[in-house]
Formats: structure tokens, C-alpha cells, sequence
């Protein structure tokens, strides 16, 4: 599908279910990357913000449930603060909610219920965009941490 008529299509639908502007699901979910026409576009679009949203939940479970956390993270969860895991469950909770309420959209399709979805995920993300960029920050340049010296012994 061209990208023009995805927008026209799609700016269609978000007249009559009030939508967020495609310029802001395309920046933060990357929907203009949709090929096919489909006459359950916004199935599609839910879909793709899907993606997104289970990655980022994943993500967020890897850094509560460190037990197979990459090393690459484990200076920033050896410096974790109450308040950092407060966020990472609030973040998770979200995350979760809205998974569960896309598999439910699996089920039946009803074309007002994809939308009420896709603004629920839009408004969704957007609140919790602000900690998750703190996280990332926090993970780029951890607070708190202290090297430790390694003592052995050459006896």
C-alpha cells in the first residue's frame, strides 16, 4: 500500500472513531512500514503497536526478573533504586494490561474496539514514555554504582 493512501485511509477512520494523527502513531509505532491494503486496517495498526508494546514489556520483565538479565544491565540493576522499581512495575502493569487486551481483540473482531484499543495503547504509551526514558537513561549512566576492587589471593 502507498504510503498516501495509507494516511487517507487511515485519517478516514480516525475521523469517525477520533484517533490520535497518523504522524503520531507513525513516530511512535512505526505504521507507515504497513504493505498490504486490508479491509481491517485498524486490526493492522493494533497489530503493529503490538509489537511494540510486547517488546518494551519484555524489556521491562528482564530488568524485574534479573535472574537472566543480560550482563550488559546488571550495573544498572545492582544500582536500582526503590523508586526505579516502582516505575519498572507501573511501566509493567501497563504493558500487561494492554497485551491482554489485544489478545482479547483476537478473538472477535469489531472495528470499534480495534480503535478504542489503539487510542487506549497511544495515551497508554505516551504516559509511561517520560520513566522508560529515565530507565534507559539510567541504564546508559547508572547512579549509585561503585566499582568493587577484586581482592585474591597469591599465596
Amino acid at each position: 500500500m502507498e504510503l498516501q493512501e495509507l494516511k487517507k485511509n487511515y485519517d478516514v477512520l480516525a475521523k469517525k472513531y477520533k484517533l490520535p494523527s497518523f504522524s503520531e502513531l507513525n513516530e511512535d509505532f512505526e505504521i507507515e512500514k504497513i504493505e498490504r491494503e486490508s479491509d481491517s486496517l485498524l486490526r493492522i495498526i493494533r497489530k503493529m503497536m503490538m509489537e511494540k508494546i510486547v517488546n518494551s514489556l519484555g524489556f521491562v520483565e528482564m530488568l524485574l526478573t534479573t535472574m537472566n538479565a543480560p550482563r550488559m544491565y546488571l550495573t544498572f540493576i545492582k544500582s536500582m533504586t526503590s523508586e526505579d522499581k516502582k516505575r519498572l512495575e507501573n511501566m509493567y502493569d501497563l504493558l500487561t494490561g494492554l497485551s491482554m487486551e489485544s489478545l482479547g481483540r483476537e478473538i472477535e473482531y469489531s472495528e470499534k474496539k480495534e480503535a478504542e484499543l489503539i487510542v487506549k495503547t497511544s495515551k497508554t504509551w505516551n504516559s509511561i514514555k517520560p520513566d522508560f526514558k529515565m530507565i534507559i537513561e539510567e541504564i546508559n549512566h547508572p547512579k549509585n554504582y561503585q566499582v568493587k576492587k577484586e581482592r585474591s589471593y597469591f599465596g
